[in-house]
């Protein structure tokens, strides 16, 4: 075994070729940290190594597409790592080349759809069919009673549904992974307006508002999963009453069993029992453009930040973490369009560029056009960019 200091006949040698090994991959060691510290701590050497050493930089023309008819009613869905398209009753997958790679058969035409992990839960909007699909399988298929209105599902492949049209102004049927129907809420002076099932199947919770009065109230409500199946004890274990006119959008269950609820106003963390606002959505001296709940333990919103005379502006990012309670803050160049969320990824439309970044702020990927953008879809490592008559792919 080499050794840097060698004794031979009771004197030192030195092993030169050892001292050369060790100090280059200490070198090489010390110039990592230094760049990544620079990468992380400086945006122009950033914005440098992203567009010419890391060449996060996609084009248009140099991305694989899928063609669409443009013709047809296509309804784009990112599913897990495949672009869906849904037109004329049948499911077409294609996986992050452009190639299709599986067909679906399904009595839809007008979808509400709902992806978590491997499942797709899709129904016929103001219609009763509903479907779990896993894969390229049918998992179960189903009717209800009434007009699917919202559709939503976990990891595990918990369904719930928000139906109308019944004697009831909402009715939520909710499913265990087989297509069983646990239990119903039924709701005769409140609408429901999305629900959301937590990742270990012991909770489901539904926002609700009532306008009946001369103000519009909202509520989130957190059931018991086992209490509603075995009607021993009372389902309902925490009500979230909002101030007046503070109306709910929609809510998502993070990592261990923390409801994230969005409202008009602001964004709150609803956790043991407890409801605290993380976001506020509308802040004196502050122009917030967008916020979402849809990334995997994050809660995001964006700021539109004047640039000066000659600018158009820029977009700040705050990105709160919902365990830790940390907020990354980052700026990109331009005015946020549109804003999509997925999982780890934020996808922010600023017209004919598209900036792809993870919870940290970091660019993933730049998509660039010609024309200008008008829908996004991300699902796991790969996104679609939509137009009339194709989808652009972006892989992540």
């Amino acid at each position: 075994m080499n050794k840097i200091i060698e004794f031979k006949n009771g004197e030192k040698k030195i092993n030169k070729k050892k001292i050369a090994i060790v100090t280059t991959l200490v070198i090489i060691l010390i110039a990592l940290i230094v760049i990544i510290a620079v990468y992380a701590n400086n945006k122009e050497f950033r914005d440098f190594m992203d567009k010419y050493i890391l060449r996060k930089d996609v084009y248009s023309e140099n991305v694989p597409t899928i063609e669409l008819n443009s013709y047809s009613n296509n309804n784009v869905i990112a599913f897990d790592n495949t672009i869906c398209v849904l037109s004329e009753n049948t499911l077409k997958k294609y996986n992050s080349s452009g190639k299709q790679t599986a067909e679906i058969k399904l009595q839809i035409n007008n979808p509400v759809y709902s992806t978590a992990g491997k499942y797709l839960a899709i129904g016929e909007k103001n219609s009763q069919k509903a479907y779990l699909i896993s894969g390229e399988n049918i998992v179960w298929e189903k009717e209800v009673e009434g007009n699917i209105s919202k559709i939503n599902v976990n990891e595990n492949g918990y369904v719930s549904i928000i139906v109308t049209g019944t004697t009831y102004k909402s009715v939520i049927i909710t499913l265990d992974e087989k297509g069983n129907e646990l239990f119903k809420n039924f709701l005769a002076n409140t609408t429901a307006i999305d629900t959301s099932i937590s990742k270990d199947n012991k909770y489901m919770a539904y926002a609700e508002i009532n306008t009946g009065g001369t103000s519009v109230k909202s509520n989130v409500k957190i059931i018991s999963i086992d209490n509603a199946r075995t009607e021993n004890e009372e389902p309902v274990v925490y009500t979230y009453e909002a101030e007046d006119n503070n109306l709910i959008i929609n809510i998502k269950y993070q990592d261990k069993d923390r409801l994230v609820c969005m409202f008009d106003s602001s964004i709150y963390l609803i956790y043991d029992n407890k409801a605290e606002e993380i976001l506020k959505l509308k802040e004196d001296n502050k122009k917030i453009i967008f916020g979402d709940i849809e990334l995997s333990n994050y809660a995001i919103r964006l700021q539109e930040e004047s640039a000066g005379l000659f600018s158009s502006g820029n977009t700040v990012l705050d990105i709160k973490n919902v365990l830790t309670g940390k907020t990354n803050n980052s700026t990109i160049e331009g005015i946020a369009r549109d804003l999509y969320c997925y999982n780890d990824i934020v996808a922010i439309n600023l017209g004919t560029e598209v900036d792809f970044l993870n919870t940290t702020g970091w660019l993933v990927k730049r998509y660039n056009s010609s024309q200008e953008v008008r829908n996004i879809v991300i699902g796991r490592g790969i996104a679609g960019i939509v137009y009339i008559d194709k989808i652009e792919i972006v892989n992540l």
